[in-house]
């Protein structure tokens, strides 16, 4: 609000630094949390897929391989719903 209030009397903001450290929190603000959770699971998915191939997992598990192509999937990987390592 202060960066609006201060564009609105002096005009365009000029300094790098400080539009570089709005356009964060601008960035920021504008992510829901469906995407975070989405974000999370895409990269849950990366993970299960890179050792999957190396720990036999798809020979084991065949279906994972497309079940991690599927959105819905990966969406529900972003909630927590499977554990990796640990």
């Amino acid at each position: 609000m202060a960066s609006l209030g201060y564009a609105k009397i002096r005009g365009t903001i000029l300094n790098e630094l400080l539009v570089g450290k709005l356009e964060v929190l601008v960035e920021r603000l504008k992510e829901t949390r469906g995407a975070r959770i989405f974000q999370r699971g895409f990269e849950k998915a990366i993970e299960l897929l890179r050792n999957g191939e190396e720990g036999g997992l798809f020979v084991w598990a065949p279906s994972l391989r497309e079940w991690l192509k599927e959105p819905d999937y990966v969406f529900w990987l972003g909630t927590g719903g499977l554990r990796i390592g640990r």
